[in-house]
């Protein structure tokens, strides 16, 4: 296996390294979708800036499971892709979505929308910061942060401002606790439902994005799956927990 390798570059492939390297430019890249996305806010493109974020989510995706199937931490140590992708991850998840719920008014101008994006950016800060962010069998301790999929779901429902500020107060209380919510890939707990309705939830925003802003009783049921599985599974795994905790 290439994690019995020496980490030293000098004995490892030409090969080796320059898939590494290129691994790590994948994760840079979404930096660059991110600030995009950021662009896209600020021209008034709500449209495209989804798009760029969904894109973003796409190479989080992927860089990941290949960054572990080459063994990227032993075959170039000096980059600590782990920190990279936080770094990364909090841009186009948090602070990119904050911009795009201040900018397009998915919270009111006022008091109440000033502290509910202070709360998504701090909370999700201070997540971001946790030594115990995941479990042994990788289910995240409190709400992940992934506020580049909750946004643009409240956009595309169009969402009441009430409603809004009590999702984003919601969300950012829940990543400040121990709630379990599982990684949609590392997760081996329901696995396939995982990527199944994260898959559902992603395409359907593809979807809609690319209509908007014609929407459809449908379109919006489809969108809701994945949140709602993840409010079950959530609800469930707490479950299973007290049921082993009792036997």
């Amino acid at each position: 296996m290439r994690s019995e390798r020496h980490p030293r570059l000098a004995r490892l492939s030409v090969s080796d390294v320059s898939a590494c390297r290129a691994i790590h430019g994948l994760t840079v890249s979404g930096i660059l979708a991110g600030m995009l996305s950021i662009i896209a806010v600020l021209d008034g493109s709500p449209r495209a800036a989804v798009l760029l974020l969904l894109l973003a989510q796409v190479i989080d995706g992927i860089d990941g499971p290949l960054a572990r199937h080459y063994d990227i931490r032993n075959v170039i140590p000096k980059y600590d892709g782990y920190i990279l992708d936080l770094v990364i991850d909090y841009v186009t998840c948090v602070l990119v979505p904050a911009v795009f719920a201040w900018q397009f008014q998915l919270v009111p101008h006022n008091a109440f929308g000033e502290v509910s994006i202070a709360l998504m950016l701090t909370t999700s800060a201070l997540w971001f910061s946790r030594t115990d962010m995941m479990t042994d069998d990788h289910w995240f301790r409190g709400f992940p942060g992934v506020w580049n999929l909750v946004v643009p779901t409240l956009w595309l429902l169009e969402a009441p401002h009430a409603v809004s500020v009590v999702v984003v107060l919601a969300l950012s209380v829940l990543s400040m606790t121990d709630v379990e919510f599982a990684h949609p890939v590392q997760a081996e707990q329901w696995r396939r439902a995982n990527v199944a309705f994260l898959g559902i939830w992603m395409t359907t925003m593809f979807a809609l994005t690319l209509e908007w802003p014609y929407r459809h009783r449908i379109g919006d049921v489809a969108l809701l799956a994945g949140p709602a599985w993840i409010a079950v599974s959530t609800v469930m795994r707490i479950r299973s927990q007290r049921r082993l905790q009792l036997t």
